[in-house]
Parts: structure tokens; sequence; C-alpha cells
């Protein structure tokens, strides 16, 4: 399951990060300029949040498994839909399907992913699969290098769409659905009990009905007013708050901080140079908070990264001029940042109930595109009002306190919830 669930971010990935390939190309093919394609750009991050709220829905009424694949196609025939394009108004049009159908497939990997592992490896095995989306896109730009110039700028949306389409029929045939799902639903136990033998085949087979009784959800009914019923709303709005604050940090480092470095003296080449430290930082962040969740407590372990990257922040409007310790605190903001960021679904699908799983954790990735859309614009806002980067890392610290905040307000009500016996 890990290894298929990678395979689709990683698809994932490269999809949604084809725009961004092929718009060198499209630019000199239809003799426009590159800044014309900046909606075209955006579209599909807006489609990502739409998906991600429909798709959570839909998992937690139809099946992960048939969502999944379901939305992971729609997301690929749109890609294939870009090839026929002929100006940029079709290009948005087409490239906000493939975000719908892009965005749809993540909470419900995030979903089947949780339920099929065990507890204690659940968190390392999100990020796994997480890790495959920042795979697909270094691929693909490996990938375009050489295709675009044999075959065209269509050659890289083609790729990305008939490759996904083969691997949702091959996940639709092989994987099962979640038992968690199936359970809650309560309409097809022999089905639950069979995958279930299937994950587990030393599991005694008569004991899978007892369990299929035992793990019987809440009573919830899918949709988004569960995520406020049954003594959850003011968990669904800290996590919601803890989405929008993550994406915020993680778009607004990612869209400003290679200017912000030059604005500090760096040359372009040099400041490229360091920002790859982020990403390095980022993906070896999210292994070691996943891998230490296996022996403290994730929420715990979440709340200290997000102090760690205000001290960074901290510490990085302090406009030091030494390179060797810019490099060492942009490798933590990232270790920090994005480490904490792969590591949120984790805590989203432990927390919620089955029966709503996918929907929480749907609607917290949607919610939080509020973020992610919205930083790089008030990043470009106050660097046009002449805002120093002392000021401005000083205003990031703000969104990595209110996290943190956040993140130790939920360990204390999921150290309730435990206290009373409650399911989560």
């Amino acid at each position: 399951m890990v290894a298929f669930g990678a395979i689709m971010m990683m698809l994932d990935g490269y999809d949604l990060s084809a725009m961004g390939l092929a718009v060198p190309a499209i630019a000199e093919a239809w003799a426009i300029e590159p800044s014309s394609f900046r909606w075209a750009l955006s579209a599909s991050l807006m489609g990502v949040g739409v998906g991600s709220l429909l798709a959570g829905l839909c998992g937690d009424r139809w099946g992960r498994r048939a969502t999944l694949t379901g939305m992971f196609g729609f997301g690929a025939m749109a890609c294939l839909g870009t090839v026929f394009a002929t100006n940029v108004n079709e290009l948005v049009f087409w490239r906000f399907l493939v975000g719908i159908g892009m965005g749809g497939a993540i909470p419900n990997i995030i979903a089947l992913v949780s339920e099929l592992m065990p507890a204690k490896r659940r968190p390392l095995m999100i990020v796994l699969v997480y890790s495959g989306a920042a795979v697909g896109g270094g691929l693909g730009s490996l990938l375009a290098s050489v295709i675009v110039p044999l075959y065209g700028w269509q050659s890289v949306f083609m790729v990305g769409g008939i490759l996904p389409l083969v691997v949702a029929l091959f996940v639709f045939k092989a994987l099962p659905e979640s038992p968690a799902f199936l359970i809650a639903n309560g309409r097809r136990d022999p089905q639950a009990s069979a995958t279930i033998l299937r994950l587990r085949p030393d599991f005694p087979k008569d004991q899978t009905e007892r369990l299929s009784f035992v793990d019987s959800g809440l009573g919830l009914r899918p949709g988004v007013g569960a995520l406020f019923g049954k003594n959850l709303g003011i968990a669904t709005l800290l996590f919601w708050t803890l989405f929008i604050c993550t994406q915020a940090m993680v778009f607004f480092i990612q869209s400003w901080y290679p200017t912000l470095l030059t604005r500090n003296g760096y040359d372009i080449e040099t400041a490229l140079q360091i920002f790859s430290l982020w990403d390095f930082g980022a993906l070896t962040g999210g292994i070691v908070v996943a891998g230490l969740a296996s022996h403290f407590k994730l929420e715990k372990l979440l709340s200290f990264a997000y102090l760690l990257a205000a001290l960074c922040l901290g510490m990085l409007s302090l406009d030091i001029q030494n390179t060797t310790v810019t490099q060492i605190l942009t490798f933590a903001t990232g270790f920090s940042v994005v480490g904490a960021s792969f590591c949120m679904g984790a805590l989203a699908a432990g927390f919620y109930p089955s029966e709503i799983r996918a929907t929480g954790v749907g609607w917290g990735l949607g919610v939080g595109r509020v973020g992610s859309i919205s930083s790089p614009l008030i990043g470009g806002a106050v660097l046009a009002a002449g805002w120093t980067n002392s000021e401005i890392f000083t205003t990031a610290m703000l969104p990595a306190l209110i996290a943190s905040i956040s993140v130790f307000a939920l360990s204390l009500l999921i150290q309730k919830r435990s206290k009373n016996n409650e399911s989560i």
C-alpha cells in the first residue's frame, strides 16, 4: 500500500508541476510572454483546494479506493485534455480540472494508508507516501528536459495523463478497500473480514467478525457537519488553523525566500544553492519527525517543530551575513516547517473517526489552501511596501507560533479523549 501510495503521489506531484515545466516551450510556440501564464500556473493550486474539499466527503460516503482512483483518473484525463489547448484560457480550464482530480486523490491516499497501516508506523508511512510528490516534481524536471526538445510541450501532458490512468486502473484492481470504512458503514462485514485476513494472514479467522463489531464507529454520518459533532468542533477549528498557518509558511518561503536572500547581498546562483538546503531539510525533517513518532507523541513533536521554525525565522530576521549560518538556518527551517507539514495529515487521520476520516483530512487540506494562496500575495505586497527582511521574517514567526499553540491545544484534547476512553 505504501508503494502504491508513493507512486500515486509521485505522479500527482508530476502532474501538478507539469505546467511550470511546459511554460517556456509553450511561450515560445505561441509567441507570447511567460508572464501570460500566471493564471494557468495558479489554476491547479486552486483546483487542489476544491478537490480536497469534495473528495474528502466522497471518500467517506462511497469509499476511499473508489474515490481515490476516480479522482486520480479524472485528473489524468484532464491532463490529457491540456494537450489540445490552443490558448491560455483553455490552459486555465484544463489545469483547474487537473487540480481538482489530483487534489482530490490526496486525502483519500492518506486515509487509506492510515487505515491499512499499524498505528505506531502510521506517521512514517504517510510521510514516505507524501515524499513521492517531491520525487515526482524532481523527476518531472529531468524528464521534461529530454522529451520537450524531441516531442514538444504536449509530451509533458501526455506522460502526465497516460501513466496515471494506467496506475489508477491497476490500483483499483489490486488494492483492498479500507476495513475501517467497510465496518463503519456496517453493510459489508464479510468483505471487511476478508481484507483483514488479506493484510494479516496469521490473524484468527473467527476473530475478524468480533473486531468488525468493536471497531464500528461513533454513528457519525459523512458530511462537513460531522466535523463539528461529537465534541469535534474545537479540534476541527484547531486543525484548520494548523493547516492554514503551515501552508502559509511553506508557500511564502518557497515563493520569496530566494528573493529575500538576494536582498541580503547574495547573488542569484548562491541564493538558489542556499535555498536547495530547504528541500533537503524538508525531506529529512518529515522522516525524522515521523520516525520519532513511534517513541513520542506526534502532537508534542509537531509543537516542538513549530517552535523550532519560529526560532529559525527569528534568527533569520537578524540579517546574519555569515553564509554558513544562513545555510544551517535554511536547512533547519525546511526541517521544521515542511517536516511538520508532512506529518499533519497523519495527525488528522489518527484523530478523526473512520466514518469522517477522509472528510477531516480533505477539509483540512482544502481550508489550508487559504494560507497557500494568500501568503505569496501578502509577501509580494509587503515587499512592494518596502518592508525590510528583518520585518518580514519577524512577521513570519507569527504563523509558526500560532501553529505550535494549536498543536499544543490539540494534544490536550487528545489527552482528554484518551482519559474518557473515546474512540478516535
